[in-house]
């Protein structure tokens, strides 16, 4: 009874705060989770001039900043132990940035962004076309959270490395990830895209993607093993 009475309080709080269509994406991908591996993903596309129209300030006491993956070897504390030497290397190789949120010199927040194929879930990996940054593995500290920061470090991540490149920023959640959608939902300043990729056998990918997703030349890809990323299907 309380896993239903759990669930029946995400969807009231879905519909009243994100509507019919947010709620059904939800379901579906609940149920996709449940039998398959196949995924609905919501892409949110932030032009340059929209991240530029924010008002980003800080809380006092916090300071931003932007750092290389090599500088976050570095980073003690829960930040600095979720980033294991693999991700930093395969950041560092893709040339990504990281921006943080400082309190005190302590790293309590970041926003990494991405020009390259990243890895998504399972073996699928997503890209974004030349007009964006791919923003990915946002983090706050458990004692950092409920103060707004994520989307502080997004913004700055956007104002700060995107938009002097003449980017914009994007990124993906999963229809089922209900704290995310709900702290990054704002459909005046931004476009949602929606993808389901479905991985099938024999290393193929297909991929059903909305207009946004198609005009953002988003892609999609799978790793055959050790080697290649094998590109998905659209449908």
């Amino acid at each position: 009874m309380a896993t239903v009475r759990r669930q029946a309080t995400t969807l009231i709080t879905m519909l009243r705060r994100l509507g019919i269509l947010a709620t059904l994406l939800f379901l579906a991908d609940s149920l996709l989770a449940r039998f398959s591996r196949a995924r609905i993903l919501l892409i949110i596309l932030r032009e340059r001039d929209q991240l530029l129209r924010e008002n980003v300030e800080l809380p006092a006491g916090f300071t931003v900043a932007v750092r290389s993956p090599e500088q976050m070897r570095n980073v003690g504390g829960f930040c600095g132990a979720s980033l294991g030497p693999q991700f930093l290397s395969d950041a560092k190789r893709r040339h990504d940035r990281c921006v943080v949120v400082l309190d005190n010199e302590e790293v309590i927040n970041f926003q990494w962004l991405s020009n390259g194929l990243t890895l998504a879930y399972d073996d699928v990996w997503v890209g974004f076309g030349p007009r964006y940054l791919y923003g990915y593995n946002s983090l706050t500290a458990p004692t950092h959270r409920g103060r707004g920061l994520n989307r502080f470090s997004v913004l700055s991540a956007g104002q700060l490395v995107a938009a002097p490149a003449g980017k914009g920023v994007a990124g993906y959640i999963n229809a089922t990830n209900v704290a995310s959608i709900l702290s990054q939902w704002n459909p005046a300043n931004q476009q949602l895209g929606i993808a389901l990729v479905w991985p099938r056998g024999g290393n193929r990918l297909w991929v059903f993607a909305s207009r946004h997703c198609r005009a953002a030349q988003v892609t999609f890809a799978r790793r055959c093993g050790a080697g290649a990323l094998l590109p998905g299907a659209l449908g």
